[in-house]
């Protein structure tokens, strides 16, 4: 999916049922926004600063335990609250 828009990521990740997680937060709070407000669902938008690969596989994990992916869809999330 190199190459392809913010749009288009979000577009593809919804058809595979697959949550995205980015440090992209402008553009995917902006994204969330427009699916909320079109009725449109996702599989789930994590959104996360910078962190070492350590920090954020720990937190990524912590997340996958606490919820499913019933309770991912069309959720927008931060990953800093799974620290």
């Amino acid at each position: 999916m190199l190459g392809k828009s913010d749009p288009e990521q979000l577009e593809f990740a919804t058809r595979e049922g697959r949550a995205i997680l980015t440090h992209n937060i402008r553009d995917y709070v902006q994204l969330a926004r427009q699916y909320a407000e079109q009725n449109r669902s996702h599989a789930g938008i994590i959104v996360s600063d910078q962190l070492p690969l350590r920090e954020l596989l720990r937190r990524t994990l912590k997340l996958l335990a606490a919820l499913s992916a019933a309770e991912m869809t069309s959720r927008f999330g931060w990953l800093s609250d799974y620290r």
